[in-house]
């Protein structure tokens, strides 16, 4: 599982928590409008990845990294968390244990944070005052514990919560 979740960031995700997004990118997308979705890196692990999901749903159905809206901030409106999993449509099979959450904002950064001992709000990257980097904000703190507790979610268990990819008709709705 571990080693799932490593080669997730190491392909799909290789930026760090302070690290800019392209504002185009799949998670920035799906904060946006709800989901997004993009094809599977074609680097060798990605496919030995992808040739082993085919062999367990036997269906040669492309592999897709889906990304989904989980919430918005109160405090940041124009940030929020963001869930992702591999997913083929061909078998309407998520795959979980390739997953898992990120915070993000609109224009691609990571949230506002926090000094201690101040209300102002300041980018990720900053350096306080002391001299010690800003935490994040209780609300993102609030988020991030909700998802550990509620664990990596299973295919089952992301598509019962999130569904499958919405018509073209439902996505403007």
């Amino acid at each position: 599982m571990m080693r799932s979740l490593t080669w997730v960031f190491a392909v799909l995700l290789p930026v760090s928590a302070a690290a800019q997004m392209a504002p185009d990118s799949p998670p920035v997308v799906s904060l946006r409008e709800g989901r997004a979705s993009t094809a599977l890196p074609g680097s060798q692990g990605a496919q030995l990845v992808a040739r082993k999901i085919k062999e367990r749903t036997g269906s040669q159905g492309d592999i897709t990294v889906e990304f989904v809206r989980i919430v918005r901030f109160t405090e940041q409106p124009r940030c929020g968390r963001v869930g992702y999993t591999l997913y083929q449509k061909s078998s309407n099979t998520a795959w979980g244990q390739f997953g898992g959450q990120l915070n993000v904002c609109e224009d691609g950064s990571p949230p506002l944070r926090l000094c201690k001992g101040s209300a102002v709000l300041v980018p990720a990257n900053a350096q306080c005052k002391d001299g010690s980097w800003p935490a994040e904000t209780p609300e993102v703190q609030a988020a991030m514990a909700r998802a550990v507790a509620d664990g990596s979610l299973t295919g089952e268990q992301f598509k019962a919560k999130f569904g499958g990819r919405p018509k073209k008709d439902e996505a403007k709705k």
